[in-house]
C-alpha cells in the first residue's frame, strides 16, 4: 500500500478520499449517534452497516427532492 500512495497517482486519489469518503462516517458516527454496532457476529454487524448506509442514501435523496423548485 505504501507504494501505491508514494506515485502522484495515488497521492492524487487519497487526497480525494477527505471529501468522499470521511463526510460520511463523521456524519454518521456524530450526527446521527452510531458509534458501536448493536448485534453480535459479522453478518449481523454487514447487515446493522448496510441499514445505516441505505438510511444515509435515503437522507440524501429527501434533502435532493426537497430542494427542487414545486
Amino acid at each position: 500500500m505504501r507504494s501505491v500512495l508514494a506515485t502522484p497517482l495515488g497521492k492524487e486519489l487519497y487526497k480525494q478520499r477527505a471529501q468522499l469518503i470521511e463526510p460520511f462516517f463523521g456524519d454518521t458516527k456524530h450526527n446521527r449517534g452510531f458509534t458501536r454496532f448493536a448485534r453480535r457476529g459479522r453478518s449481523a454487524a454487514q447487515t446493522e452497516w448496510r441499514l445505516i448506509a441505505a438510511t444515509h442514501n435515503l437522507l440524501k435523496l429527501h434533502k435532493h427532492f426537497q430542494a427542487l423548485p414545486a
